[in-house]
């Protein structure tokens, strides 16, 4: 899968990387695992805070998402990209 993780204040484990990778399932399967994902994980003041992008049909998408529990916000924020991903390309198809 071509999902880049970066870790800031947040602990790199196996459980984290397995749970970003099948939270991702859905969306590699749309992209067709052409596009690669960066998804960075941070924590701010007790918030744990996830921004993704990707470049998906030479369109720049980006999500953002706070939560005091990682998993809710890596969820909020692969929905939110899921969201995205989906209605683009849902238009290049009617193209």
């Amino acid at each position: 899968m071509s999902i880049h993780l970066e870790f800031k204040n947040v602990r790199n484990s196996e459980a984290v990387t397995a749970h970003v990778h099948e939270l991702f399932r859905e969306l590699v399967q749309i992209t067709e695992d052409r596009f690669p994902f960066h998804v960075s994980m941070s924590k701010v003041n007790e918030q744990h805070q996830v921004h993704i992008n990707c470049t998906y049909n030479q369109k720049r998408l980006a999500s953002s998402a706070e939560h005091e529990n990682l998993y809710k916000a890596l969820s909020k924020g692969v929905d939110a990209m899921r969201i995205q991903v989906i209605r683009k390309s849902e238009r290049v198809r009617a193209a």
